[in-house]
């Protein structure tokens, strides 16, 4: 059961969201205590859930439509009904030829690609610096920081990438045409100007209706005004040399940093903001999207990865948790940029057995969840503190509770069983937001994608069966 302290503090949130919101997209539409059932704005919990179940529907596979291929064969993309599946075989040549290789073969593409990115970067621009007047040298700035503590052969690959793209264009000015800076800035919006809503689930063992690991990774991400992005969704695979792990990702076509990935040892990990309102400073700072590709490379469990994300935690832009499973651990990095006043970093590396904050309990054995904030005892709490995290965050432990065990197609239901026209945006685990939904079953091997299409977040939507 909920523990009472807990009860009480959700529903003094939610009490607070409605005297300061007046409107019922703000409100929960999860089962609440009593005291915040009176207030009149709320909708019943059936007006705003889809109960479909998966039960018995198998994710689709998809055909490739065309094949594309760079000349020297460095690059191969495959365009699908609902995404882009890409090889870079860095196993055949330096990082620049395979970053120029990946260009050339986007530019044979029947698709406006500046047009798809470019208006997405400058709303995410927009958003971190509603006050710019068309001056964008706080953004170049970022940038020419940033790209200083790429490692190198990240650095020759992006810069590969970025000269074939922009075809000589330079500077930030929202023309239509990708500049060099442009195709800087779309390897590092995470790291430079932030992202949005994102949420992940484990379970395993007694929790597992298999015994073995199930996740789920929700990628909340602008679509850009006219959905464009998600004519771009893509399915990356870094084909490695020797001595390295090659690894899959799953972001945006021409996007080289790791939003989330999967390596070949199966080994998952995703980002997820957690908002804990420092100053901004990038001044000798790393790009942790990097940071995680580079650990997902080069490493080979969950643990190792999520310490090494811990280790580098003060020398990250922003605070964020890191998702990281394997066969038979999972943990969060909850990776706190503020080091205190030993300047050692005051981030941590959770696990089921963590003490969570007081007054917040989470009631599901053999099983994980983490929101837009951190939950250990002891970090930076931007949990109680926020509506929208407490809330998503009880929606999971309350519909994690509804099964002893769980299957990938429990997940999937739980996962997306809001319905897009009346859910809260963010307090919603699903929402318009949902650029797309990862649901990994370790035991069978199988990667379901959900990938949100132009016409938006729908209810109950398709998973795709993807290649790892």
């Amino acid at each position: 059961m909920v523990g009472e302290s807990y009860m009480k503090r959700i529903t003094i949130t939610i009490l607070i969201l409605a005297l300061l919101t007046g409107c019922s997209d703000d409100m929960p539409d999860f089962d609440v205590p009593a005291a915040a059932n009176a207030v009149s704005i709320l909708e019943p919990v059936d007006t705003t859930l889809v109960l479909d179940s998966y039960d018995g529907e198998e994710a689709r596979s998809e055909e490739t439509i065309k094949s594309y291929a760079s000349k020297d064969g460095l690059c191969v993309i495959e365009k699908k009904p609902s995404y882009y599946e890409v090889w870079l075989h860095h196993d055949k040549a330096e990082p620049y030829e395979v970053g120029r290789a990946y260009a050339e073969t986007i530019k044979e593409l029947d698709v406006d690609y500046a047009g798809i990115l470019e208006p997405y970067l400058y709303e995410n621009i927009k958003n971190a610096f509603p006050n710019l007047d068309d001056d964008y040298t706080p953004v170049t700035d970022r940038i020419n920081e940033l790209v200083k503590q790429i490692p190198e052969a990240y650095l020759q690959e992006i810069k590969g990438l970025a000269e074939s793209l922009s075809d000589g264009e330079r500077g930030m000015e929202d023309n239509g045409k990708m500049s060099y800076e442009e195709a800087l800035l779309a390897q590092m919006v995470p790291d430079c100007v932030r992202g949005t809503n994102c949420s992940a689930l484990a379970v395993w063992g007694e929790k597992s209706a298999t015994g073995g690991m199930l996740i789920s990774r929700t990628l909340d991400w602008l679509q850009g005004s006219e959905y464009q992005m998600c004519t771009a969704q893509a399915v990356t695979h870094f084909v490695m040399g020797e001595g390295k792990n090659s690894y899959t990702t799953f972001a945006v076509l021409g996007m080289l940093d790791t939003l989330t990935g999967l390596n070949d040892k199966d080994v998952f990990a995703g980002m997820l903001d957690a908002g804990c309102g420092h100053d901004y400073i990038c001044e000798g700072k790393k790009c942790y999207s990097f940071e995680l590709r580079y650990a997902l490379e080069n490493m080979s469990d969950a643990r190792s990865i999520g310490e090494y994300m811990v280790s580098e935690s003060k020398n990250f832009t922003y605070s964020h948790n890191i998702f990281v499973a394997d066969k038979n651990n999972c943990y969060v990095a909850e990776d706190c940029v503020d080091t205190g006043e030993d300047n050692e970093g005051l981030s941590m590396l959770r696990d089921k057995d963590t003490k969570l904050f007081d007054g917040i309990s989470w009631d599901n054995p053999d099983s994980l969840c983490v929101v837009n904030a951190f939950q250990s005892e002891g970090m930076e709490d931007a949990l109680t503190a926020s509506g929208g995290n407490l809330v998503r965050f009880t929606k999971y432990n309350t519909w994690v509770a509804e099964k002893d065990k769980l299957t990938a197609a429990d997940i999937k239901s739980i996962v997306t069983r809001e319905s897009i026209e009346r859910a809260p945006v963010f307090q919603g685990i699903y929402s318009y937001l949902t650029y797309h939904v990862i649901v990994y079953d370790y035991a069978a091997g199988n990667l379901d994608i959900c990938f949100t299409g132009t016409e938006g977040s729908t209810d109950h939507p398709v998973f795709t069966r993807v290649a790892h």
